[in-house]
Parts: C-alpha cells; structure tokens; sequence
C-alpha cells in the first residue's frame, strides 16, 4: 500500500495542458457511474441517487494510451458540510498516517485497520487495490425539512488518476463527481446505452464495425427502453411539477493520425436525445479506432457504451 501514498499529493497539483474535448489522445476520466448497491428497477435499471445509509458503488470510464502505464486511482467523498467549489477537503495527514505503518508483512487485520482509518478521512476507494464504494452517513439529510429531504443534497466525490508514481506526482487526471442524496418521491436512474445503428444498420450488440479511410458514417446510439424518466421537481414556488429528462450525449474518438487533415473526426463532439445521432469521419490511415460515447441525463445518471472501428 505504500506506493499509492505519493498519489495523495497530486491532488493540490496542476494537470497537463487539455486537448479538444473529443480526442482521446492522452490520459482521460470520462465518466464516472454512481450505482446504488440495491435490485435493479425492472424498467428503469440501476439508481443513481441514493438515500442516507445506502451503499453506492462507483465505476468510471477511463482512456489510457498504450504508452502510459496508470499507477492508480484515489476516490474520496463528502457531504457539502465537508466540500467547497471543486469537491471534497482532503485529511491528507490522517490518510497518511492510516497506511504509513503498513508494509509486505502486515496482517490483514493490520490493513483493515487501515482501511477504516482512511474511510474515515474521506477515502472510499484506492484502486487497482480496493474498488470504490461508500455508505452514505446516515445523518445526511437531517438538518433538513421534510420538503428539503425530497430535493436532497449533492455530495462530492473526487478522483484522481496519476502515472507519476513516486518520481512525478504532477502527471496526474483530476475530476469531481457531484452525487443527489435524496429522500426523493422518484429518484434517479442511470441511463443505458443498448446498441449503436451506424449508417442505419442496427450492430445488434457487435462491439464494433469496418469503415473505409476518409468515409463519414452516421453514429446513432440506442437508450434502453424507459431509460428516459418522468419525474417530481419542486419549482421555487414550492409546488410540484412533472418533468421529463433531456440526456445528452458527449462523443470521444481516438485520432487515428497525427496531421489535422488525417485525423478523425466528428461533426459535432455532442448531441442531444431524440436526435442522438453524429457524423463520424474516419481517419485516413488504416488501423483500429477507439470510440466512446457518454449518456447523461442531466440529473446525476450516466452510462457509456464503446466502439472498435477497423479502419481498412
């Protein structure tokens, strides 16, 4: 455990200089997925917004390039009481002093100790190690009305990604996730994307296609059915309307060249449900091309579904 305590340090750290946004041409975190750890809605799949003392697991959309190894990936969380603009407060101090004593030959006992210390502090998961899950407190909506419980509060989670290791801690990925707690009437659900329809032909869960260098394919992602809920919201007059969700979709591609000319590209990097569809321009060389596409639904739900394209 003690190779993942120089990552706490990137957290106060800058990034490297971004790209545009659709290009997966350096180490991203694209999504983040928050999932109540409860049975799935027949319908409407898994939640998104948890009430206090449930348990969420988390899962994320990461690109790495073949020539970056990723060290590892911190996750913390916090009510807003322990938050600011960006996420979560870290006790770095306390996360440090929770794993210092650890080494080969500690005890298992020894490293949930450790455990609980750090969760303690705010840490809730360290990967490839311990996978990211976090029991809400189950206090978090007591300063609240009952009519306040229903809107909730938005906790923050915050991830790190860092290649740096011991030697360069500055080569880091930072993003912050905010997260519904709610007593809500109709709580959210995460968004699934089924399939893709590429030049109007259904893949029928194929995970990828062949395109042709420089040819420009129509990309239509395809939501679950009932993936697009109707919902209660309290409007400022206090009073509840119904309201149906407008997701959106953020699309990433690998460039496939390095000349501006040669690249891939999209039309446009998002688009908007019903009409979710965007023009894809394969590159001109030859080879295989990552894409992705990431489903938000404005309320907290996300999902995502990938493409490998062989360009002939």
């Amino acid at each position: 455990m003690k190779r993942f305590i120089p990552l706490i340090c990137v957290l106060s750290c800058s990034t490297t200089e971004l790209s545009a946004s659709w290009q997966l041409d350096r180490l991203r975190l694209l999504a983040v997925r928050a999932e109540v750890d409860a049975e799935p809605d027949p319908v409407l799949g898994t939640r998104a917004e948890p009430r206090p003392g449930e348990t969420v697991v988390f899962s994320s959309l990461k690109y790495v390039p073949d020539d970056v190894t990723l060290d590892g990936t911190i996750w913390l969380a916090c009510i807003p009481e322990d938050a600011f603009g960006f996420g979560c407060e870290l006790d770095e101090e306390a996360i440090e002093q929770a794993f210092d004593s650890l080494d080969d030959d500690s005890s298992y006992q020894d490293f949930m100790e450790a455990l609980e210390a750090a969760r303690n502090a705010g840490l809730i998961g360290l990967e490839p190690d311990w996978e990211p899950a976090w029991t809400i407190p189950s206090n978090a909506l007591d300063t609240l009305s009952e009519a306040e419980a229903k809107e909730g509060v938005n906790a923050f989670i915050n991830i790190t990604l860092s290649t740096g290791g011991e030697t360069d801690p500055e080569n880091a990925e930072l993003a912050f996730k905010r997260m519904p707690v709610s007593d809500a009437t109709s709580p959210n659900h995460n968004p699934d994307i089924t399939d893709f329809v590429v030049a109007g032909v259904a893949l029928d869960g194929a995970i990828g296609f062949n395109a042709r260098q420089g040819q420009v394919y129509t990309i239509e992602p395809v939501l679950a059915d009932g993936h697009v809920e109707t919902y209660q919201f309290i409007n400022g007059q206090g009073e509840t309307e119904w309201r149906t969700e407008e997701p959106f979709f953020t699309w990433f591609t690998e460039t496939g060249g390095t000349k501006r000319e040669n690249r891939a590209s999209f039309d446009n990097p998002e688009s908007l449900y019903p009409y979710s569809s965007v023009e894809w321009t394969a590159p001109s060389t030859s080879g295989e091309i990552l894409l992705h596409t990431v489903v938000r639904d404005r309320r907290g739900g996300m999902g995502w579904r990938s493409l490998r394209v062989n360009v002939l």
